[in-house]
């Protein structure tokens, strides 16, 4: 693609520049005007295995010393405003590594001693020494200008935009993203909404192989400092019930041409050929071109309408587009086993859901909702959520932390009690719930039929669509491991396989009442079953011998109280039975049946004292699983997580 990005640059010059202009007086803020508040956070992990660290699952691509499941540690952050004026602030966050242990005493930050860990200070690095790191600096600006009233500089966690654009920031990168917004307001009544940015793209996870060129087999010398994203809000009132909102991004990944001779280790330093002779076109003019390595687009339309006090209908159409440059993004699918988070061609698809909610309209405590989804198999959010979002109505597969049409998912950086993500790219069908309530009693049941735009026979899953590697069988999230050496399952990024023809059913039903004994006693009670049918190859010597079926059946139950002021105890309970049929194998070696069964029972407790937070979780669980073409495996798992907090 050629370099366009004159004309964006000049769109964060311009920014820049009215910005400056707003603020030409010096700046001052008096100790009036200016806060800190603090937070000092303290998790313990336990489980009984051998190892040592605060956090459950860490990075799964990069070494590092810091994940594991028995470790101590605090944290302590100090967040920082300053009333400049009374339409400009500033502001910051200081906050301290999560790696270090307790039990780590004194480490200052070094790994000498060629990185042997020991009992010095030096030996284990910045990872677990606690040094505190600059976070969530920014200037933000209420002008008084037609139309404009938001100017923001600096960090912002990108909740302007939505998960099907660019995303809100996952929790720990809240404010790590930094870039030029610009918003305001026009029209009577502030009818219309609108927000621009030019976000600087992080070099980590925005692009084709998780980054943008930095690792890149394809690139000697990557080029990151000049990859921004563009996008745009525009929000626009109809009448009193009715809005209409949109959202619209666009990612450029710019490395140098390095036939170029002004590039540093430019193919043609000389602009003369092997023999000598001048190359056409080429010369020295102490500017370096640019060409594009990755770029994507993602729009959405969105509708918000409520034609009754009652009814409330929210409906999204949307277009994902991404263009690749095979000589600058090296081919990951054909590299790296298919652990990818892009599909390894041009591509263009579109996306639509549509929800209906009716808010108890028989005013009897009914509550009904629908949901119809159309995701494209090639649509794909590179920059949008990544986790703590969801896209969809339904509790879907997993059940825990929902839905989001991304490849870009981040079940990473998280503890065994954390939710995880799904993606739902290619997902078509529908969703019905109906949820009663009337203050005392709530009952919510869900049915779900899933269709596959991502069926298909021979699909190229070698060289252009990532299946993630593991793509076969319930996914485990509770006893999960990147390496699959437990088999815990599909990926939850796996959407695509070289023989697919499946559909999903599922249902769910879950009761909530409030006992009134002592202060109350909550109880919770959730059933769902799960029938997942998948004919994998169609044409075959041995038609259905390959067809997969999975009876997913799941009961949990959970009990709790405020025993004293303050205080409040609780206990859980989970059974699970995964029957499935034809699980793992291939077509020529054949398939096997695999039955797992799960059991998990835990206690809790939480305690606020004055400010200060104290929660506690204990939990086991017996897993056993049957697999008739390979050894029976089996866990007795005993873990817990205790976490302590005060903010001021």
């Amino acid at each position: 693609m050629v370099d366009s990005s004159r004309s964006r640059l000049w769109v964060r010059l311009a920014c820049l520049c009215l910005a400056s202009g707003l603020t030409a007086a010096p700046a001052a803020a008096d100790l009036a005007k200016f806060e800190i508040d603090g937070r000092i956070y303290t998790k313990q992990l336990y489980q009984n295995d051998d190892s040592q660290g605060l956090l459950s699952w860490g990075n799964p691509f990069w070494p590092e010393n810091y994940s594991g499941h028995n470790g101590i540690g605090s944290e302590v952050e100090l967040i920082l405003r300053g009333k400049v004026s009374e339409f400009a602030e500033a502001g910051a966050r200081l906050a301290s590594r999560f790696g270090e242990r307790w039990h780590d005493w004194w480490e200052s930050g070094q790994e000498s001693y060629g990185g042997a860990e020991n009992t010095s200070g030096d030996s284990a690095g910045m990872n677990r020494a606690s040094y505190m790191k600059l976070r969530g600096s920014y200037i933000q600006m209420t002008p008084d200008l037609p139309g404009i009233n938001y100017i923001r500089i600096g960090a912002h966690d990108f909740s302007l935009f939505n998960p099907w654009t660019i995303g809100k920031v996952r929790y720990i990168d809240r404010d790590n993203g930094r870039g030029y917004f610009v918003g305001g307001k026009l029209g009577d009544d502030d009818a219309v909404q609108w927000f621009v940015g030019a976000i600087a793209m992080p070099k980590l996870w925005v692009g084709p192989g998780w980054s943008t060129g930095i690792g890149d087999p394809a690139l000697a010398n990557a080029f990151w400092s000049r990859d921004w994203a563009y996008a745009g809000a525009l929000k626009v009132r109809l009448g009193d019930t009715t809005s209409l909102r949109w959202v619209g991004d666009m990612t450029q990944d710019l490395e140098v041409d390095r036939a170029d001779p002004d590039a540093i280790g430019s193919s043609n330093p000389t602009c003369k050929d092997a023999l000598g002779q001048a190359i056409p076109g080429c010369s020295l003019d102490h500017a370096v071109d640019l060409r594009t390595r990755y770029f994507s687009a993602n729009t959405t339309l969105e509708l918000e309408s409520d034609p009754l006090d009652w009814l409330r209908v929210q409906g999204l159409v949307g277009f994902s587009l991404q263009r690749i440059d095979p000589k600058l993004a090296s081919n990951g699918v054909a590299l790296n086993q298919g652990v990818f988070p892009l599909v390894y061609k041009d591509t263009q698809d579109f996306a639509g859901t549509l929800r209906l909610s009716a808010n108890d309209p028989f005013g009897n405590g009914l509550t009904l909702q629908a949901e119809y989804f159309n995701i494209g198999a090639e649509w794909n959010s590179i920059f949008g959520a990544r986790r703590e979002a969801d896209v969809l109505l339904t509790d879907g597969l997993i059940g825990t932390g929902g839905q989001l049409p991304s490849l870009n998912l981040a079940n990473e950086f998280i503890d065994f009690d954390d939710n995880w993500v799904e993606s739902c790219i290619g997902w078509h069908g529908a969703t019905a719930v109906a949820n009663w309530e009337n203050g005392v009693t709530g009952v919510k049941a869900e049915y779900t039929h899933i269709e596959y735009n991502t069926n298909g026979q021979d699909r190229d899953v070698d060289k252009t669509f990532p299946d993630f590697l593991h793509s076969d069988g319930w996914t485990d999230t509770g006893l999960y491991d990147y390496a699959n050496v437990s088999d815990r399952g599909r990926d939850p990024r796996s959407v695509y396989r070289r023989n697919q023809f499946r559909r999903t059913d599922l249902g769910v039903l879950s009761v909530k009442h409030q006992f009134d004994v002592g202060r109350g006693i909550d109880v919770e009670a959730k059933v769902k079953y799960v029938r997942d049918v998948d004919y994998r190859k169609l044409q075959s010597a041995a038609p259905g011998e390959d067809d997969y079926l999975g009876n997913i059946g799941i009961a949990r139950i959970r009990l709790s109280s405020p025993v004293a002021d303050g205080l409040r105890l609780g206990m859980v309970s989970q059974i699970e039975s995964w029957d499935e049929e034809n699980r793992r194998g291939t077509a020529e070696l054949g398939y096997g049946d695999d039955t797992t069964s799960r059991q998990m029972v835990g206690a809790q407790a939480s305690y606020n004292y004055q400010g200060v937070r104290l929660s506690y979780y204990l939990e086991y669980v017996h897993k056993s699983q049957d697999r008739e073409r390979e050894s029976d495996q089996q866990w007795n798992v005993w873990r817990s997580k205790a976490v302590i907090e005060a903010a001021w």
